[in-house]
């Protein structure tokens, strides 16, 4: 048998974390990482977990590296405190471990969208990094959005992850705003530029691309809604970046 470590970092979840943390029951070692939780999260954490740390958050990246650091076993099965993991992808898992191809692996995963199942719109091209060695692969650094490295061939499990994204619309848009401006942050560091073109362009383009040519209508008024909001988030994400770019610039009349 492989024993395997199984990592959640959280904070304040409690409408999932229980059933996120009773779904990797069966791993060897179950780590949970509390970035300060003000709900009962990190009450409910402590009667899952096997070890269990809270610690501050800096970013994606630097919270999850921080926690592989602490894992003691060779495979690593890493997910997000609003995942939870069905029966037949756990079987799966064991068992891709006992004979692998290869040094790490990524899942599709099923989006939970206002309380619906999303089957288009993109939605069911999301894939994300679930098993990797531990002596292999870390986190890339991003603050959002982070990489595992390096990037060599994978594999891809046929079972899906459950992901309870946003419950609320409120939820969508707070979410969504701390995303745009970190990834802002990002392109900005990277010297993207032109972000005022990006505004009216990309927006308009992320509609296309999710309503129509991945059939997002076809989730009816929820991939309508879907389709609009992250289109606004992407307006956000480059309005936030033009404010960064001229953020330097001197006003007329203003104080030296």
């Amino acid at each position: 048998m492989v024993d395997i470590s199984a990592i959640v970092t959280c904070c304040d979840n409690m409408p999932y974390i229980e059933s996120c943390l009773r779904s990797l029951c069966w791993a060897d070692e179950l780590i949970v990482v509390d970035s300060g939780s003000r709900d009962r999260t990190d009450e409910v954490a402590r009667r899952y977990a096997h070890r269990f740390f809270r610690r501050e958050y800096t970013s994606e990246s630097e919270q999850r590296n921080w926690a592989i650091d602490q894992a003691t076993h060779a495979w690593i099965v890493i997910i997000d405190s609003d995942e939870v993991m069905p029966e037949a992808l756990r079987d799966e898992l064991l068992e891709t471990v006992r004979d692998p191809l290869y040094g790490r692996y990524f899942v599709f995963r099923r989006g939970i969208f206002l309380g619906r199942e999303m089957r288009y719109g993109g939605w069911n091209r999301d894939l994300n990094n679930i098993l990797f060695r531990k002596d292999r692969y870390r986190f890339d650094g991003a603050r959002v959005h982070a990489r595992l490295v390096p990037e060599e061939p994978a594999g891809v499990l046929k079972n899906r992850l459950i992901h309870y994204t946003h419950r609320s619309i409120d939820e969508f848009v707070r979410k969504s705003s701390r995303y745009a401006a970190l990834q802002a942050e990002a392109y900005a560091r990277g010297r993207r530029g032109a972000a005022a073109a990006r505004i009216a362009a990309n927006p308009v383009f992320n509609f296309l691309k999710n309503y129509v040519f991945r059939r997002g209508f076809l989730d009816g008024a929820h991939g309508l809604i879907s389709a609009v909001l992250s289109s606004c988030y992407v307006a956000e994400k480059y309005a936030r970046l033009w404010e960064l770019e001229n953020s330097t610039r001197r006003f007329p009349g203003a104080p030296e």
